[in-house]
């Protein structure tokens, strides 16, 4: 087989490919989020208070708006989005309450403020970011050890008798060469000698003739 040497490029491509093969499992744990469900839940209480005179305002008064933001939740980050239809009545002015608050003044993202209203939203946002938490980190740790494989030869015939899978992260180019078979070339030499009768005269030699 051919000598394929690790070069920069090579160790970016597997890493790339490790990288790949562990995306699946953080897409399945980010889509474990919270269903849709909880967003009327949510603005359902967090307008439990105004909705009497929400309904009696007249129209124009109030935007109407089909998705919602929840940005934190206690001291949970949240960054989701959860829609509404039909369309739902909306403060132009989000005004401060006890269990919400606008995150930032430029952007329309809500922070749920109180965690025992919010309790069980809070644990599923818990149990989720955990969730993915877990998922990007075994991600980052395959990635990392195979990084280190690669970094510990200079060639790849070595890393793959120490780590044999490694194989599955191979680029098919790099494959083809790691497969070729490397023709040595051999040196011939005309000896200008009778190797007969050497020999011989050795075999003699032992005998003292």
């Amino acid at each position: 087989m051919a000598t394929v040497r690790f070069s920069k490029e090579l160790i970016d491509r597997i890493v790339a490919k490790a990288r790949s093969n562990m995306a699946p499992a953080v897409t399945k744990a980010e889509e474990t989020k919270p269903d849709n469900s909880w967003g009327q839940r949510i603005y359902d209480t967090m307008f439990l208070e105004a909705k009497p005179f929400i309904a009696q305002a007249p129209a124009g008064w109030l935007k109407m708006v089909d998705r919602m933001d929840i940005e934190q939740v206690g001291d949970a980050r949240c960054n989701m989005r959860f829609t509404f239809s039909p369309s739902v009545p909306w403060p132009n002015v989000f005004v401060t309450t006890a269990t919400a608050k606008k995150e930032r003044s430029y952007s329309d993202g809500i922070a749920l403020t109180d965690e025992h209203v919010w309790s069980e939203f809070y644990a599923e946002v818990v149990a989720y970011n955990q969730r993915v938490s877990a998922a990007q980190q075994r991600q980052a740790d395959f990635v990392n050890m195979v990084s280190k494989v690669c970094d510990a030869y200079s060639t790849l015939a070595p890393a793959l008798k120490a780590w044999p899978p490694l194989w599955d992260l191979i680029p098919d180019d790099v494959k083809d060469k790691h497969r070729e078979i490397k023709e040595r070339t051999k040196n011939e030499v005309v000896l200008d000698v009778d190797i007969g009768k050497l020999t011989a005269m050795s075999t003699a030699a032992k005998f003292g003739i």
